[in-house]
């Protein structure tokens, strides 16, 4: 369900034909038939406790006292893996995000170079945040989505045409802050 829910979301935006066509992958593909002892011995032997612990999605978290499951703490890793994977079945050398995603997409940089010897690279935009630092997201209170069955036309319209000048000047501003890597 959810990669139907992508699938026809993005296919406003994206082109889903032809010779260089956008792809919606399921992960499952790889993950589901994963051997966890296997994974951390030909993967998890590449990730250093100390660079995990000092990535930022980390180290805050921790430093605010704030709770981390293990599930969370090992993100990282199985990001990394499923950029390496993605790299290897459909010859994608790129991965996107948001910048607080910079940390994972860089392990999977390395991860790609480690095991495969690959050219991987990185590319985030800085999150949207209103003018008092609040991160405006899917886990944000108020966030609105392109999805018109999660925010109406309407409410979508009405959210920006309500939103303070300076974060509407803040959101223009990102557009030319991106942040392009490789390693």
């Amino acid at each position: 369900a959810n990669l139907a829910s992508f699938s026809a979301t993005f296919e406003r935006f994206l082109d889903f034909s032809g010779p260089h066509a956008a792809m919606v992958i399921n992960n499952d593909a790889w993950l589901d038939n994963l051997d966890y002892l296997t994974f951390l011995r030909d993967v998890g032997r590449h990730f250093s406790m100390s660079r995990m612990l000092s990535q930022d999605s980390v180290r805050l978290r921790l430093e605010r006292e704030q709770n981390l499951s293990f599930l969370e703490f090992n993100y990282m890793v199985l990001q990394a893996y499923d950029f390496l994977e993605v790299s290897r079945r459909h010859q994608c050398p790129i991965q996107m995000g948001g910048s607080d995603q910079w940390g994972n997409i860089l392990c999977g940089v390395d991860l790609g170079r480690r095991i495969d010897n690959r050219s991987l690279f990185a590319l985030t935009c800085p999150l949207i945040v209103t003018s008092d630092g609040r991160k405006m997201g899917k886990t944000a209170r108020g966030a609105v989505w392109l999805d018109e069955t999660k925010t109406p036309p309407w409410d979508y319209w009405q959210f920006w045409r309500n939103v303070a000048d300076d974060d509407v000047v803040r959101f223009l501003r990102l557009f030319t802050d991106c942040n392009l890597d490789h390693i």
